[in-house]
């Protein structure tokens, strides 16, 4: 059955998020490591735990102390909502149904991210600019997403939005799928890596393979077309190599509603 999503705008740069019943910090101060609560939660990377920080950094201490921006995102129960911004992020969904993204990074290195869902149906939004990253699904229907997500061009922070969903308020991103610059091929992991699939995102312009997503209990792919201006997926319970299927956009919200609620 399909759930119905209701999408709210919200901008968020800095300060504080309201969301059911939970009110999660995104603004300034040392934190690298942000727990979630059992309610719907939207954790948003610091990116402060930098060697220019005193208190990471002491004075006259040459060699660097700092995790370079890393911050470490546990979403706890709840239909979570986890960004992980600069630097090489941890990103752990915990129960329900999640959504995480790593960056955006913009190309600004160390932007590799490990991502873990949990149990529930969660979705992970790699967006263009983003490094090579993992994700682990686990127990559910878990879906991988290449899209061009809607951002803060001045902060860089992605647009959070509102929606309603089965357990009340919860964040998503917005995204262009459609119009991604590239497209997705997908090959078979080494055997011994622990991963299933190599998910690389194909630059359309040039040919040349930008990142790999490497993921392990992950049922469907989500990308844009090979030749633009359109959208396909895999479900890799099944897939057995070559190219992915077409799919539109109201498709895209049967098969998985809360990818279709956050793409275009």
């Amino acid at each position: 059955m399909c759930r119905r999503f209701r999408r709210f705008g919200m901008g968020l740069a800095v300060g504080a998020v309201a969301l059911a019943g939970a009110l999660v910090m995104v603004g300034v101060g040392q934190a690298a490591l942000l727990i979630g609560t059992s309610g719907n939660d939207v954790l948003i990377g610091k990116d402060d735990d930098r060697n220019d920080v005193e208190a990471i950094q002491p004075p006259g201490t040459m060699a660097d102390q700092s995790l370079s921006r890393t911050d470490v995102l546990l979403g706890l129960e709840g239909d979570d909502l986890l960004i992980g911004l600069l630097g090489n992020d941890v990103l752990d969904g915990g129960s329900d149904d999640d959504v995480l993204v790593g960056g955006t990074e913009q190309a600004t290195a160390p932007n590799q991210d490990p991502q873990f869902g949990g149990d529930g149906n969660d979705v992970s939004v790699w967006a263009g600019g983003d490094g090579s990253e993992l994700f682990v699904g686990g127990n559910g229907t878990d879906a991988l997403v290449f899209a061009v997500i809607d951002r803060d061009m001045t902060t860089n922070v992605p647009t959070v939005s509102m929606i309603e969903g089965p357990y009340g308020q919860r964040g998503i991103v917005t995204s262009n799928l459609t119009g991604a610059p590239g497209f997705c091929q997908i090959d078979p992991a080494p055997a011994g890596s622990g991963y299933e699939w190599l998910v690389r995102f194909v630059v359309r312009m040039t040919g040349a393979i930008a990142v790999t997503v490497r993921t392990q209990s992950v049922e469907q792919v989500f990308c844009s077309s090979r030749e633009g201006n359109g959208a396909v997926w895999a479900d890799l319970t099944s897939y057995d190599g070559g190219d992915l299927r077409p799919i539109t956009v109201e498709r895209i919200g049967q098969v998985n509603p809360l990818v279709g609620a956050m793409v275009r």
